[in-house]
């Protein structure tokens, strides 16, 4: 199986030289860019401390349906 960098040289060889140059150009903006820079995840509750919270029938159905209603997506809406 060939390797990414022996891939791209092959699919590369194919392509004009005009071509070539608009991917060079794009590769560059790439290796230069960071779309999305790193940042420290902030501070937030432990998985296990979580996992024991505890909540009534009512609440627990309340965030239910909040959490559903999150989730639809309203294309219409602007």
């Amino acid at each position: 199986m060939a390797t990414v960098a022996e891939e791209l040289s092959t699919l590369l060889d194919r392509l004009s030289s005009h071509d070539q140059q608009l991917i060079l150009e794009y590769a560059r903006r790439l290796s230069q860019s960071s779309a999305f820079p790193h940042s420290a995840l902030p501070p937030g509750t432990p998985g296990e401390v979580v996992a024991k919270l505890r909540v009534s029938l009512e609440l627990g159905e309340a965030l239910e349906h909040a959490l559903e209603d999150c989730e639809q997506v309203d294309v219409d809406e602007h």
